[in-house]
């Protein structure tokens, strides 16, 4: 399995006393999250009424969904560092100069990465042999990818260290985005210019492609297919 270097946990009690993390820090942010998520839990809701009892038993979709992100997290740890999970997302970091220049490892770390994702919903699938219409729905979820790069600001709440500044919000900002309506694509990696430079990466790897926002204009990358539906258009 590719790995990009090693990064360590972030440790909360150094962070909350060491001056040191507290200074800006150039780093790779990379968000994972999985698509279909939010209709995927409705129809275990719409399938199984008694599980959403008080007392219920927890439907067992959700353990499937755990083990997928749980897949996931094991292909690009310890290249990068777990932040936070936000319910259907991975939000990931690793240091700029540990992953600068690294960026065919970092390609091979994502796909290596969702093919576990889908063999992780086959195997689901397998192991509940069940026809309810949310199980039918699982080969339907889909992973993408964002990654970008900046200088972002640690920050220590409640003991818990955390990330603040422009290229976080950029970050997530990108989840939201128009690459399926326009490309017909699923499953993708999209990568901002400024992640490009610092991982070494040539435009080859994909196609350019870019977003634009009010707040923040127009954010260019280049976009990588995971699956093997094709390009509808730009």
């Amino acid at each position: 399995m590719a790995t990009l270097g090693k990064t360590r946990p972030v440790d909360t009690d150094q962070a909350a006393t060491d001056p040191s993390s507290s200074a800006l820090e150039p780093s790779i942010l990379l968000l994972a999250d999985i698509s279909g998520y939010t209709r995927f839990l409705e129809a275990v809701e719409e399938a199984h009424p008694e599980m959403a009892q008080p007392g219920g038993a927890i439907a067992p979709a959700y353990q499937v969904l755990s083990s997928m992100l749980d897949t996931v997290m094991a292909r690009i740890a310890p290249s990068f560092s777990l932040l936070q999970v936000e319910g259907d997302a991975l939000f990931a970091r690793a240091s700029g100069p540990q992953v600068k220049g690294d960026g065919a490892n970092f390609i091979a770390l994502i796909r290596s990465a969702y093919q576990a994702f889908r063999l992780q919903a086959q195997y689901a699938m397998d192991q509940f042999r069940h026809d309810c219409q949310a199980c039918v729905m699982l080969p339907s979820l889909e992973l993408k990818f964002v990654a970008h790069h900046g200088i972002v600001v640690p920050q220590t709440v409640a003991g818990r260290q955390q990330l603040a500044g422009p290229t976080v919000n950029l970050a997530h900002r990108l989840l939201k985005n128009s690459i399926t309506a326009r490309t017909g694509l699923n499953a993708y990696l999209f990568v901002t210019d400024a992640a490009v430079d610092a991982l070494g990466l040539t435009a080859a790897f994909g196609m350019p492609y870019s977003e634009s926002y009010p707040d923040t204009g127009t954010v260019s990358g280049v976009l990588l297919a995971l699956e093997t539906t094709k390009y509808r258009s730009r």
